[in-house]
């Protein structure tokens, strides 16, 4: 591609991150060589701007969704006998697999679910890249979420 250096140029404002900015670029190319014919195409340069932007406004959309939450999380502190047991054993369990988390997962999981914080926030003060904040947070709710599975099954 010609013009690949302004097309990236494009991403990185846009996104802010460089590996978004590298990502998005990658699904540019693969749409574009996945076009059936650009013969038809009689500015390649806008056509591109066109997708990029597109893919831009897909990848905000993607990170402005925020993580699932826990199903069968106690919600009423004015809970049974049998609730509070059961309330009980499911604490002993979300700490148990917190445990078992990798550090940096826990940590990420602990700062945005405990604590509220942003994933701005997060990725800026551990250095990571919003993406991979998202990641950890997605994987330690599956973590949970499977030992949730496991325990209702017994």
């Amino acid at each position: 591609m010609a013009n690949q250096d302004a097309l990236k140029n494009f991403f990185r404002r846009a996104v802010g991150e460089q590996a978004d900015a590298d990502d998005l670029f990658q699904k540019l190319l693969l749409k574009a060589l996945k076009t059936d014919s650009t013969a038809h195409i009689d500015n390649p340069l806008a056509y591109g701007y066109r997708m990029a932007h597109h893919l831009v406004v897909d990848h905000h959309r993607e990170q402005n969704k925020l993580p699932e939450s826990l199903e069968h999380e106690p919600l009423s502190a004015e809970l049974s006998l049998e609730n509070l047991l059961d309330h009980e054993q499911r604490l002993r369990l979300y700490q148990q697999v917190l445990t078992q988390m990798p550090a940096l997962r826990r940590d990420v999981f602990i700062r945005r679910r405990l604590h509220g914080h942003s994933r701005r926030h997060i990725s800026q003060s551990l250095g990571l890249s919003e993406e991979a904040v998202k990641k950890h947070i997605s994987r330690a709710m599956d973590m949970l979420k499977d030992a949730i599975s496991t325990f209702i099954g017994d």
